[in-house]
């Protein structure tokens, strides 16, 4: 029963309200499934648009494919040592002064490089493009392309043109744009497969691709030039490397396009193109060394030879043959000491040669240091490899930076503190080596001194072949090294392996067609939800029984729904056999009355304003209080405007006003029979009086109460609204109950703490509150009750809530839009 606790729940609302929590705001899973229930078809019309909104956009979007590629990164011993070489290196690195870097993401940063893409672009020729549009969208062709233009002018300007393919014998150009920006032509042209084409934007021949011409015979195809700069930007953006963990040294390599061939050329040209940049990088230090093996080669040739002369010379001068009897005993003593000092000598050459060039080429820029195998000191050799090594690595950031970067300064300064270091050791070294000579040449010259029985000519022929041994080992070693260089040359493998070909998923990673459709579906049902949300917080009008028992304590007699059915204010639409939901609720009201004031007889019902439907509930709530077998009166108070009795086709002879100005003394003599059926009478309001206050006022209507009491079990009064004028606060000092007529979105809610104010200070007696044209529900239920009616009053007043009134009796009328955009609210 809907208030049969009625005084628990209005104690309950008024403890909330003194502790000032209220009713909870929040928003409820009932209150967004009522939202759904209610503004379905809404809800259902904003998904079918968004979804198609959807598939139109992916209808537009061409697929993108995503092509991957692994490569291995070894060290210069061929081995993929990972991290240990590589922290090995560094901390040698460091020793020397030189800061080590990563040297698996300086490949990563080379293998991405705009020089490589763009060497990559100029082999695919990728500054042509081919598109034929497809439905909605435009596809691209490439290894599927029925013909290639290849144009025979250097690039000036963008184009772009549609070729139509009319034969196996050419085609036609249309619709050419060319420039920047890019305007339209009215450029044509026939097309001859094989022949020039001279065109304003450049010549080009169109070649046909064999076995796929007759495919597309009668379509068009856009055909676009772009610079190779703007076509390498493109390629740079669709690539991506990184290195798959911190512990090894595999390298991804990533590449996203609309043609999957054409993201695996793109692919494996890049790796060809890293390749051959490092076979480059280490043939420049081979390169380097043959060079100077080659002049060393010379100069010692060269010095061999007056060598050579020198002992020919000498022994022809001097007619010697053979000296080898009178010198084996000179041998036998002098052999370990000579052979110290052409070991001494020999080394002492090497590293004089290496510092005679460093000490040329100090300011030589970006020169490699030769790699001499004949210096025993392993620190200088590391120190000599470490140099060559950082210098490739700086030339090949050089190709994509400028000299002026942070990174190309400090490796140059790097290298100068290296090669000074490197020059610094070879002088000491050199040094050493020096005095080994020397001290080889003293024990040798103490050996010579002391063979008294040699002539001198033995001596000279003796330092002579001393000096030809030199020559002859020092030139044998550079024969060796120059073919060893020349081996090096040949080999052509780079420090990578590819480990995975190009390969991937030959499905679209996007567009992402399950997540666009689930955003728009999502987009379809947020929208609309949003869109009542804000309505239902921009809407300050009552709605239902939560707003009351929000802002009140007032007890809530019932409820009336809404009808679809327009009906008439003074229409009696209860009967004692029908059990539609209008009789139910007004059968509800009368049950639920006594619970307000059981010894209720004297009802009153008023409103805030005009057309919230007071004179059909009256009318009625009356009838439903005569089908119990009840003698009910239904007084028209309202002696301003007779609304009852004009709308019941009353005669304004005589009535209410009648008793009270004292015309007439029977008041029973005014009554009019109403209905029978429910033991209903009326007692018209009668002449519009000019002075109605006074006549309320007047003990008349007392008696005219306490009389009809005397007859009728219950008294209706249908009075005017209470907040435009004070008919109802001065009938009501004769009334037991006073129903106050709220209707659904009609009154502010901001006035319902003033209607609480009159329930504390007892400005009615016995208040309760009825909901007229209740929607709450039909939304719960699936059906909706409610009456249209209208009603303008002849007085006006101000609220302080912006409500106005004024003349006439127009029925006020909703526009078409507002009635389809009307929507239920959850009270």
């Amino acid at each position: 029963m809907e208030v049969t606790n009625n005084t628990t729940a209005v104690r309950n609302r008024k403890q909330k309200n003194a502790s000032g929590t209220g009713i909870d705001e929040s928003l409820t899973l009932r209150d967004i499934l009522d939202t759904f229930l209610a503004n379905w078809v809404w809800f259902l019309l904003s998904v079918i648009i968004c979804l198609a909104v959807a598939r139109l956009y992916l209808a537009t979007k061409p697929f993108i494919y995503q092509r991957q590629a692994v490569m291995l990164v070894k060290d210069d011993n061929g081995q993929s040592s990972g991290r240990r070489s590589a922290i090995s290196t560094d901390a040698l690195m460091q020793l020397n002064g030189v800061l080590a870097g990563a040297s698996v993401k300086n490949e990563v940063y080379i293998l991405h490089s705009f020089q490589l893409a763009q060497e990559v672009a100029k082999n695919l020729q990728l500054d042509v493009m081919y598109n034929i549009r497809s439905g909605l969208r435009n596809v691209s062709l490439y290894d599927d392309r029925p013909f290639s233009v290849e144009f025979m002018t250097e690039y000036t300007v963008p184009a772009s043109f549609m070729f139509t393919i009319d034969s196996n014998r050419g085609g036609t150009i249309t619709e050419a744009k060319f420039g920047v920006p890019m305007t339209e032509s009215d450029f044509t042209a026939k097309v001859e497969w094989g022949k020039v084409v001279k065109t304003p934007f450049g010549d080009f021949v169109a070649t046909p691709q064999e076995g796929k011409l007759k495919d597309f015979v009668g379509q068009t195809i856009n055909v676009q030039r772009i610079s190779l700069e703007n076509a390498a930007i493109m390629l740079y953006n669709k690539v991506s490397s990184g290195e798959i963990d911190k512990e090894s040294t595999l390298v991804r390599i990533t590449c996203t396009d609309t043609n999957i061939q054409r993201a695996d050329d793109i692919l494996s040209g890049l790796l060809e193109a890293y390749k051959r940049s490092i076979i480059d990088d280490k043939n420049q230090i081979a390169k380097s060394t043959s060079e100077f093996i080659e002049d060393r080669i010379g100069l010692i040739h060269r010095e061999l030879s007056e060598v050579e002369g020198q002992m020919a010379e000498f022994k022809q001068s001097n007619g010697l043959v053979d000296l080898k009897a009178s010198s084996d005993a000179y041998l036998a003593q002098s052999s370990a000491a000579r052979q110290r000092t052409v070991q001494a000598e020999t080394q002492y050459s090497m590293v004089q040669y290496l510092v005679d060039y460093l000490s040329q080429n100090v300011t030589a820029g970006n020169n490699l240091i030769p790699t001499m195998g004949g210096i025993s000191d392993p620190g200088i050799t590391s120190q000599i490899a470490n140099y060559n090594q950082m210098m490739l690595q700086r030339n090949r950031l050089a190709e994509n930076t400028s000299e002026s970067s942070p990174t190309i300064v400090d490796l140059d300064r790097n290298l100068e503190q290296m090669r000074t270091a490197i020059l610094a050791s070879l002088k000491g070294y050199s040094s050493s080596l020096k005095l080994q000579v020397d001290r080889a040449k003293r024990e040798e010259a103490g050996l010579t001194a002391g063979l008294h029985s040699v002539p001198q000519k033995e001596k000279r022929v003796i330092d002579i072949a001393r000096q030809q041994t030199i020559k002859e080992t020092l030139y044998t070693y550079l024969l060796n090294k120059r073919e060893e260089t020349a081996l090096q040359l040949a080999i052509t493998e780079a420090n990578i392996r590819v480990v995975e070909q190009p390969f991937g998923n030959r499905s679209p990673i996007a567009p992402r067609t399950k997540v666009i459709m689930f955003i728009a579906l999502c987009i379809g049902i947020i929208v609309p939800f949003l869109f009542f949300q804000l309505r239902k917080l921009f809407d300050t009008t009552v709605h239902g029984r939560k707003d009351v028992e929000k802002y009140t304590t007032i007890p809530i007699l019932g409820e009336v729904p809404h009808s679809h059915v327009a009906l008439r204010d003074s229409e009696i639409v209860v009967e004692e056999d029908k059990d539609d939901i209008l009789s139910e609720a007004f059968r509800l009201i009368r049950f639920n009355m006594p619970f307000i004031n059981k010894d209720a007889r004297v009802i009153m019902l008023t409103s805030t304003m005009p057309g919230e439907g007071k004179t059909f509930i009256s009318g009625n709530f009356a009838a439903t209080l005569g089908l119990t077998g009840k003698k009910v009166i239904l007084i028209d108070a309202d002696i301003r405007k007779r609304t009852r009795s004009r709308l019941a086709e009353v005669s304004g002879n005589v009535g209410l006003t009648s008793y009270l100005s004292e015309a007439v003394d029977d008041v029973f003599s005014l009554i009019v029979p109403k209905s029978e059926k429910c033991n209903l009478d009326i007692l018209p309001a009668g002449v519009v009086a000019p002075n109605p206050t006074e006549l309320l006022m007047s003990n008349r209507l007392e008696q005219c109460i306490e009389q009809l009491k005397t007859r009728y079990d219950y008294v209706v009064i249908d009075n005017v609204p209470a907040q435009v004028v004070a008919d109802a606060g001065i009938v009501n000092r004769v009334v037991d109950l006073t129903i106050y007529v709220l209707r659904e979105t009609k009154v502010d809610r901001r006035y319902l703490p003033e209607l609480e104010r009159l329930h504390q200070e007892k400005k009615f007696n016995h208040l309760c509150i009825v909901i007229n044209d209740s929607r709450g529900k039909s939304k719960r239920y699936g059906y909706g009750y409610g009456y249209g009616y209208g009603y303008g009053y002849g007085y006006g007043y101000g609220y302080g809530y912006g409500y106005g009134y004024g003349y006439g009796n127009k029925k006020k009328k909703r526009s078409w839009w507002k009635k389809l955009f009307h929507k239920k609210r959850k009270k």
